[in-house]
């Protein structure tokens, strides 16, 4: 079979250089400045070190590798993760691929599995894409005509299976707004979307709204081909905190899954029920007033396993580092919070560990949440980042937020790097962090720095990533770094007044 890899893309060379990606999948670039006079060695040091323990996550959590090493034939059966799974030659194996890395986790899967069809759902249709599948083009994270596109595709496809059949599902983030099938109509489910995604919920209190107005997600999907006699067996790469499989790509595949009964309150505790809708509150207030009828589903009829996670990715990032020198310490792998506010704190601990220790390397891992007041460009990973600056003053010391997936917010970007010269920079361009922040812009913040970190989508995704590496000469951590005042402003901000 050909190769399906998408071709390489190369960089805007006006914008940014390479740093040396060393695969396709990883193509980051960030500022010129990296190489510049002005920037003290041992800063330029770190950021490339900080760039090269990125890269070396997101290849740990390839999608085509996490499938190859989840799946195995042995004999009649389909070995997952300590499940034997018996396949009937006499029936027919399907795959639906649904997600961020859709692409990836197919050849994966491809690689062991001659499936009788496919449903591949993605932002880009890959070229060539695999062969005798159906390719549906849809939207993220606000759902369009492609998504429901893709619902019905894969509502069909279901339709089609029969007892013994085998269905195939290859989960990961992304999922939610890249297929749909609903009673809503889109232009209101794009609205209602929308408004959740300004509004700071977290990403769970989001997949219940979404799973109270489909006809997919909540475990929907399980039960309709449960309902046929086939065997449903999910594959999930993960992208939420905790790994809750009823979360990830709002659950279509989990069979003990909510289904929207908690979705008026939470609009409601958080002041956004007004904003939905008439159509969307008409199907959550009937989701919280009634039960829902579930379809007893037999035992061994679905299985999930998660094959990839943020976890990995943060194990890997410390082995880089670590390998390359540093004192390495996972802080967290359940980040969560205001963006502007976990930055500081992130900071502020990762100051205070190893006190001991040259060189050190602090790797937190998780989402956190942006609540969009302003009208500016920007993610969550370049507001983490930005609300760090004040706090690395001065110090020889970098910290790099990013996305796993190679995007971030509203931008072409995947992230922000900063250090100890980014305050010193930004105030001789005239540009105050704080207004950045206030008006949700950090992209019009790191742009004329040129510390914006832009990947290209990766082909996976496990949340995001932050990075905390420093250098330490001596007991002052500023010693070979001037650093003006300010640290007043940076106090206030760790403490998320």
């Amino acid at each position: 079979m050909r190769d399906p890899r998408p071709p390489r893309r190369r960089p805007d060379s006006r914008k940014a250089r390479s740093v040396g990606a060393s695969r396709d999948s990883v193509r980051t670039v960030t500022r010129k400045a990296e190489s510049s006079r002005a920037m003290p060695s041992v800063l330029r040091d770190l950021r490339r070190d900080a760039i090269a323990i990125f890269q070396r996550a997101v290849r740990r959590v390839d999608p085509e590798r996490a499938v190859m090493e989840a799946l195995h034939l042995d004999g009649d059966r389909l070995a997952v993760s300590g499940n034997r799974i018996p396949i009937d030659a006499r029936r027919s194996i399907h795959i639906l691929a649904i997600g961020k890395a859709s692409m990836g986790m197919s050849r994966g899967a491809l690689r062991l599995l001659r499936p009788d069809s496919g449903l591949l759902v993605a932002q880009e249709i890959p070229s060539p894409p695999p062969n005798g599948f159906q390719v549906v083009r849809a939207s993220h994270p606000v759902p369009d005509e492609g998504s429901l596109k893709a619902g019905e595709a894969a509502m069909r496809l279901i339709d089609r299976l029969g007892p013994g059949d085998l269905l195939l599902v290859l989960l990961s983030g992304g999922a939610s707004a890249l297929f749909e099938a609903t009673p809503v109509p889109l232009e209101d489910l794009r609205t209602a979307t929308v408004e959740l995604l300004r509004s700071g919920l977290g990403i769970r209190d989001v997949n219940e709204v979404r799973k109270g107005l489909s006809k997919v997600k909540g475990g929907r999907l399980a039960e309709r081909a449960s309902a046929r006699g086939a065997t449903m067996v999910g594959l999930i790469l993960s992208d939420i905190v905790g790994n809750p499989i009823d979360d990830i790509g709002s659950g279509p595949t989990a069979l003990h899954s909510s289904r929207g009964e908690r979705a008026k309150s939470i609009l409601e505790r958080h002041r956004l029920w007004d904003s939905m809708p008439v159509t969307v509150q008409r199907l959550l207030r009937s989701a919280a007033e009634s039960s829902e009828a579930r379809t007893s589903v037999p035992s061994g009829a679905v299985y999930n396993v998660i094959v990839a996670d943020n976890g990995q990715a943060c194990d890997a990032a410390r082995e880089e580092a670590e390998r390359r020198g540093y004192a390495s310490h996972v802080l967290t792998t359940a980040m969560e919070g205001e963006a502007r506010h976990v930055g500081p704190v992130v900071v502020s601990q990762a100051l205070r560990w190893n006190s001991a220790a040259r060189s050190v390397a602090v790797i937190a891992g998780g989402e956190t949440t942006v609540t969009v007041r302003g009208g500016g460009r920007g993610g969550r990973n370049q507001e983490v980042a930005l609300s760090a600056a004040r706090l690395l003053e001065g110090r020889p010391a970098v910290l790099l937020a990013c996305g796993t997936d190679g995007a971030d917010g509203n931008t072409e970007a995947a992230g922000a790097i900063v250090d100890g010269k980014t305050m010193a920079r930004a105030s001789a361009l005239g540009l105050n962090p704080e207004e950045f922040l206030d008006n949700n812009d950090a992209y019009s913040f790191f742009r004329p720095l040129r510390d914006l970190v832009v990947t290209g989508p990766t082909g996976t995704n496990v949340a995001d990533l932050v990075l905390f590496l420093a250098h330490r000469p001596g007991r002052d951590l500023r010693e070979s770094l001037s650093r003006p005042s300010g640290k007043g402003r940076a106090s206030r901000l760790a403490s998320g007044e």
